[in-house]
């Protein structure tokens, strides 16, 4: 074999197998040659080190997204007992009518109509944050851009009390952090802590007229149970905070380094919604979750056994040269509505639409501002759930 050839096991499923280490530090950091292989080894493949099944193309994880029934999220979507151990009580990690009935609840406040009332809200803040940068200086984007509009959106609307505000930041990155095999103490640590103080919370707790305020008095009518009510509030909480933080850091890296794109949006703004999705097709925050297959699973020729858990590669699937054409370049102008950063099918992420709102309106303050973008080294992160920034050196150049 030549350097950097896997000699191929087929496993008793026909599943190809690879050695390749996705947990690692190094592959963490820049995953995308480990993503390749994994894509031209075959439609789903048995990861070794880890001993999982691993889906990677964009069509195969596309179906296998859409599967709910037979790759289920009840047993859990993490590769640990830790991060798994709230099974079948939050809308993630739960199947059937009793996620159908938590998601049905979570989204009341987070569809398209609903949302359009907070929007102006939400470009205010980000108009008054860029406002304190008007004297071409380098600032670090990861913590002054980019957390701005999520973490409004948790203090203003999702009603949690200050004394957890404080610490939603650093429970978010743990419990990300805490999907891998093998997760660190402390993040394990922080991630009992996060569900325990969700857990604390009731209708005197939280902000009058707020969303988690509607969990509750969904609870009283007996829409949900109040234990739902409570894991519900999880939804609005930790998928949403760094996903969508490492997500703006994305955008403004990938405009700042390619002009070409920035251009274009400047000069045609209605192509903010299109540099939205297609920085989370390119740069898709979420790597992966794991679902267990309940019956035998079928993957273009190849078997997935009953009870096996499977890792579902979101990044590496909107990476597939099988789906897109030059998928590693960022093109404003490319067709990505079906892309998997959010994820598709029962499932899909729940707060996707104030993401992508969040995103437009941030891009929608910087062309107002009418400024060029220039971004320095930055330092990415190794967090064992999310692809992203740690720091985000940045400038915005007044024009004129």
């Amino acid at each position: 074999m030549t350097a950097g050839q896997t000699h191929k096991v087929v496993t008793d499923s026909g599943a190809p197998s690879l050695d390749i280490d996705l947990f690692s530090e190094a592959s963490l950091r820049n995953p995308f040659d480990d993503y390749r292989r994994l894509r031209d080894t075959g439609p789903v493949v048995w990861l070794s080190k880890i001993g999982i099944y691993a889906i990677g193309r964009f069509a195969d994880a596309q179906k296998a997204l859409r599967a709910s029934d037979e790759l289920i999220s009840g047993e859990g979507v993490g590769f640990n007992d830790v991060f798994n151990a709230p099974k079948g009580m939050n809308v993630i990690q739960s199947d059937g009518d009793i996620h159908n009935r938590m998601r049905n609840t979570v989204m009341k406040p987070l569809t398209p109509a609903a949302l359009r009332e907070v929007r102006p809200r939400l470009k205010a803040m980000i108009v008054d944050q860029l406002q304190r940068f008007s004297k071409d200086v380098s600032f670090d984007a990861m913590k002054d851009i980019a957390p701005v509009l999520p973490v409004g959106a948790i203090s203003h609307l999702v009603g949690i009390p200050d004394e957890g505000r404080e610490r939603m930041l650093e429970w978010a990155a743990a419990a990300f952090n805490a999907i891998g095999p093998t997760p660190d103490a402390d993040d394990a640590a922080l991630l009992r802590e996060a569900f325990a103080f969700i857990s604390s919370m009731d209708e005197n707790k939280v902000a009058e007229g707020s969303w988690s305020a509607g969990l509750f008095a969904a609870a009283d009518k007996g829409k949900i149970s109040r234990q739902e009510a409570v894991a519900a509030m999880s939804a609005y909480v930790v998928p949403s905070l760094d996903t969508t933080i490492l997500a703006s850091g994305h955008l403004l890296y990938n405009l700042a380094t390619h002009g070409d794109q920035w251009d274009m949006v400047r000069e045609n703004p209605d192509l903010i919604p299109s540099a939205v999705l297609e920085n989370m097709r390119h740069s898709a925050p979420a790597r992966w979750f794991s679902r267990v297959a309940a019956k035998e699973y079928a993957v273009d020729g190849m078997s997935i056994p009953k009870g096996a858990r499977v890792m579902i590669l979101y990044g590496c699937a909107n990476r597939d040269e099988r789906r897109f054409e030059n998928p590693d370049r960022f093109d404003v102008t490319r067709d990505a509505r079906d892309h998997l950063g959010w994820g598709t099918g029962p499932h899909m992420c729940a707060g996707m639409h104030l993401a992508r709102m969040e995103m437009e309106v941030l891009l929608e303050a910087l062309v107002e501002a009418d400024v060029r973008l220039e971004a320095g080294e930055p330092v990415l992160a190794a967090n064992a759930g999310l692809y992203g920034f740690a720091e985000l050196p940045l400038r915005l150049i007044r024009n004129g």
